[in-house]
């Protein structure tokens, strides 16, 4: 299952912060605050308080976001076949083809693939042309 990373804190900060107040800059050769009482000196800026203060618009935002990268995952984790996961398929036997021996095989799990209807004959013809009732792996079998 793939999951999303969510951003920094900060990153999303600096994303969703308001732009600052316009202020007054003064002329060359006038002084600022001195001549104009309307102009107050801005706060400081505080550290780590960001978090705490965020908007309730804010907050439903990233919840919100959180929640659909929670769904894409979860989405894009069934969009995956479970036969894919395992690694275990089943290989579509034909008659008359070459099958190469996985390991875990045997003569009759080949031929219940190919027919389960009648495996003991397909055993039999298939160990008269191997010439044993074992199959080592990576042997190569023509199916009848």
């Amino acid at each position: 299952m793939a999951i999303a990373p969510l951003p920094d804190w900060e990153d999303l900060d600096a994303l969703t912060d308001t732009r600052p107040a316009l202020r007054l800059l003064s002329s060359p050769g006038e002084s600022s605050r001195a001549t104009d009482p309307g102009l107050r000196a801005s706060p400081p800026a505080r550290h780590g308080t960001a978090r705490r203060n965020w908007s309730p618009v804010r907050r439903a935002r990233l919840r919100r976001t959180a929640l659909v990268a929670l769904l894409l995952g979860l989405l894009g984790g069934l969009a995956v076949p479970v036969g894919a996961l395992a690694g275990t398929s089943t290989p579509q036997l034909v008659a008359g083809e070459i099958y190469t021996v996985r390991p875990g095989d045997s003569l009759a799990s080949i031929a219940g693939h190919l027919d389960p209807s009648r495996p003991g004959p397909l055993v039999a013809e298939m160990a008269a042309q191997t010439g044993a009732h074992s199959v080592v792996v990576g042997e190569r079998i023509v199916l009848p």
